[in-house]
């Protein structure tokens, strides 16, 4: 009864996504992404990972995967502006990482929550699960993927990745990973392309100045 009660309540949840995107259509005009600067980024990465959390998705239209992180940050490095996350050897889009030069990270609205529940708690690999979170796959004119839903979308190509090494785990990683069942997690690192936003509309974008 309660795991009823518990599916009930996420679909009610990922549906909410959705409906209050159809809301807004029918009234106003939907809301365009313009460009800025990753320089003009001004929420708080930790925030935005460890808060809101975010989709990391990779692939082709042929051939795509998602999954739900709260590990990433945005910062520079080797002269570049870059977004770094996390994924476990465990998990489907794993295979993707690995062997696709481009990625996108998308953040979203608070009443998209529920479908970022269940993209992170269920695998590409048992069905089409973007299809069921609700969410609506877009691809850009870079050909990465995306979501309609998403407020904000970095665009990324991958200039780094490589498994943590155990040798180097202090005692919070080594206690983590000490049952085995997360596998381990390969850091991506991506220099930022592209970051478009929603909700600045009248702002000049930088990259056009």
């Amino acid at each position: 009864m309660k795991r009823v009660i518990l599916l009930s309540l996420a679909a009610l949840a990922i549906l909410s996504c959705g409906e209050n995107r159809s809301s807004k259509s029918n009234k106003d005009k939907p809301v365009e992404a313009i460009e800025i600067l990753p320089t003009e980024i001004r929420e708080n990465p930790i925030e935005l990972f460890d808060r809101k959390w975010a989709l990391v998705t990779v692939g082709t239209p042929d051939d795509v995967n998602t999954m739900t992180i709260s590990w990433g940050s945005l910062g520079e490095l080797w002269g570049k502006p870059v977004v770094t996350v996390y994924v476990s050897s465990s998990r489907y889009t794993h295979e993707f990482m690995e062997r696709n030069p481009k990625f996108t990270v998308t953040f979203f609205p608070e009443e998209c929550r529920g479908a970022l529940q269940y993209l992170g708690s269920h695998s590409g690999r048992d069905g089409d699960k973007i299809s069921e979170s609700g969410l609506t796959l877009e691809f850009l004119q870079s050909g990465l993927p995306s979501f309609k839903e998403a407020d904000m979308v970095i665009e990324a190509r991958k200039i780094y990745g490589y498994p943590f090494s155990e040798e180097g785990f202090g005692d919070v990683p080594a206690q983590l990973y000490s049952s085995g069942r997360m596998g381990v997690h390969s850091v991506y690192v991506g220099e930022i392309e592209h970051v478009w936003v929603k909700g600045r509309e009248g702002e000049p974008s930088s990259s056009s100045k």
